[in-house]
Formats: structure tokens, C-alpha cells, sequence
């Protein structure tokens, strides 16, 4: 079970939504969540299914958002430390190739 519990305000959105969820924890795999939800789906158009997708994404990363202890560490120095620290972890990622 998820701690995914969508609170959009509108009460159709959030059972499908609680539904999604639920075909998404059965599945262990994206391919197999993909097959499953081509599967369930009551509509050929891409573009419909695309929008409520993303909607369910940006439902769930706003709801589930945590900052990073990285960003939390950023907000407790002073602007000079924060710019160092930043440029820190740029250099970095980049020798590690994790960033562009």
C-alpha cells in the first residue's frame, strides 16, 4: 500500500487517482504497470491519457514533496556558504559524470 493519497478537492479525480495507485502497486515493474495499463484504458487518444497521466505525477510529487537534506543543509548557512556548497556539488557530479 502507498502513501499516496491524493487530495485534489475533486472527489472523481481522487478515486481514480486511488484507483491508478492500486493497479501500480501490483505491478513490480514499469513494463508490466505499461502493459497492464494499455490494457485498461478505455481510450485510444494519446494526448488524454498523456494529460491525465501527468496530472496524477504532478498530483503525487507535490503532495510527497521532501526536501533533500542537501537543500535543507542550504537553507541553514549564510549565502556565501550556500554558493560554495553549491559550487561544491556542481564540481562534483561533474568529475563523477552525474551532471551536464
Amino acid at each position: 500500500m502507498s502513501l499516496f493519497t491524493p487530495q485534489t478537492g475533486n472527489e472523481k479525480m481522487d478515486k481514480a487517482y486511488a484507483n491508478l495507485q492500486e493497479h501500480v502497486d501490483r505491478c513490480k515493474t514499469f513494463d508490466m504497470f505499461l502493459q497492464h495499463f494499455n490494457y485498461i484504458v478505455k481510450t485510444d487518444d494519446k494526448e488524454v491519457l498523456n494529460k491525465w497521466l501527468l496530472k496524477v505525477l504532478f498530483v503525487n510529487m507535490k503532495q510527497s514533496r521532501e526536501k533533500h537534506d542537501f537543500d535543507k543543509l542550504l537553507e541553514c548557512v549564510d549565502e556565501a556558504k550556500k554558493m560554495e556548497l553549491q559550487l561544491w556539488l556542481k564540481t562534483t557530479l561533474e568529475k563523477k559524470g552525474g551532471s551536464q
